[in-house]
């Protein structure tokens, strides 16, 4: 029997997963197992959404049993080992041996890098922090609330410019608005620096117009218990949401796939290794850009890559021609409040430097994200939750 082994069951895997199936159909020949350590996906998104008011978690939560049905082998177990030369994954329970073997175990916060982050600061890129943060939100009538990007890289480049201005539309909706402050800072040089110059000074407007103060290149020393510490200066806050800089799993970096550097790096346009037949999708690879920039760490492009993996090993299967290399081009539908949005497009594979197309903001392109997520659930789980 034929079998593909992916490890981590979030939009990377999922794409590889159920791409694969479907391209396969039901051949009881190849095997197709997904190993992740936590029992239930959740949609990223959702945890902003919880945080003001606009759902909740368990709303974009599935049960990662659920593939089983759908001609998937989940097994809900940590990954202790993982030795790409034999295309194998040692699992609490044993070793799982593959012919194609895919790792997509994404990218971990670590506060813990920066210290007194995790002691003072709210980390939101955590489901599991979200109910203390919201506690704190709503017990604040006043003072500054500081959103900060401690480190790089971190996912979802956008996010945190989105968690400003939902809590902007937040807190006018409740008449606190007047007696808040809101303030981002970034280690970076820019905003956003994927985004380039003109991206990065479209989102600073976009802050100004809410009165969103906004910082750039402020390193972070330290985090005291009211004030972030930088080389330049103290940035004070009555609540704190810090941005972790994030990290590959250890078992990741112990395997051997990340070479001297601390991501695994991959062929661009095939998402190939090192190691025969083994890939690497999502936030766990380094796919430098033209500009040295890297390739944004974003579950969309987790799954534009996940779709290239999934065609590249039925192809080889079935001895028909591979897909045509992953082009770079993505997308993300940027909150701009809770019922508005913008669309961002890029072309990131582009010289001397990626392509970023800015939409309109709209309610249109809220709604699209909202459809985004109902698609993605309904496509890999199935039904309603």
């Amino acid at each position: 029997m034929e079998r593909t082994l992916i490890l981590g069951a979030g939009f990377g895997g999922l794409t590889v997963a159920t791409e694969l199936r479907e391209l396969l159909g039901p051949d009881p020949e190849h095997e197709i197992v997904l190993v992740d350590r936590r029992p239930d996906f959740l949609m990223g998104l959702r945890k902003l959404w919880a945080l003001v008011g606009l759902g909740s978690l368990e709303e974009g939560s599935r049960a990662r049993e659920r593939l089983d049905r759908r001609g998937l082998r989940f097994v809900q177990e940590k990954v202790r080992t993982i030795e790409p030369g034999r295309r194998a994954a040692e699992t609490d329970s044993g070793w799982i041996e593959a012919d194609h073997l895919v790792v997509a175990l994404g990218a971990e916060p670590r506060p813990d890098l920066v210290p007194g982050l995790a002691e003072h600061g709210h980390n939101v890129w955590e489901a599991a922090a979200v109910p203390a943060l919201k506690q704190a939100l709503d017990g604040l009538d006043e003072g500054t609330i500081a959103i900060v990007i401690a480190g790089v890289p971190y996912t979802c480049p956008p996010a945190p410019y989105e968690c400003a201005m939902l809590l902007d539309d937040h807190l006018r909706e409740q008449g606190r608005r007047d007696r808040i402050r809101l303030a981002v800072a970034t280690v970076q040089p820019l905003l956003m620096p994927n985004a380039g110059a003109d991206g990065s000074r479209w989102l600073g407007e976009q802050l100004d117009a809410r009165q969103i103060e906004h910082r750039t290149g402020r390193k972070v020393e330290r985090v005291e218990a009211d004030r972030v510490v930088c080389p330049d200066g103290e940035l004070p806050f009555d609540l704190l949401i810090g941005v972790p800089p994030h990290r590959p799993p250890a078992v990741v970096a112990e395997s051997g796939l990340t070479g001297e550097g601390l991501w695994v790096m991959v062929d661009p346009g095939t998402l190939r290794t090192a190691y025969e037949g083994v890939y690497a999708i999502g936030d766990v690879t380094m796919i430098p850009l033209a500009n040295g920039l890297p390739l944004p760490k974003a579950g969309v492009m987790a799954e534009l890559e996940g779709r290239i993996v999934a065609s590249a090993i039925a192809a080889e299967l079935r001895g028909k021609k591979p897909p045509e290399p992953f082009d770079g081009q993505g997308f993300c539908f940027m909150e701009m409040g809770k019922a508005t949005a913008t669309l961002i497009e890029g072309d990131f594979f582009a010289a001397p430097e990626p392509r970023i197309r800015l939409g309109d903001v709209s309610g249109a392109y809220a709604r699209e994200k909202h459809r985004f997520e109902a698609d993605r659930l309904a496509r890999w789980f199935g039904g309603p939750a």
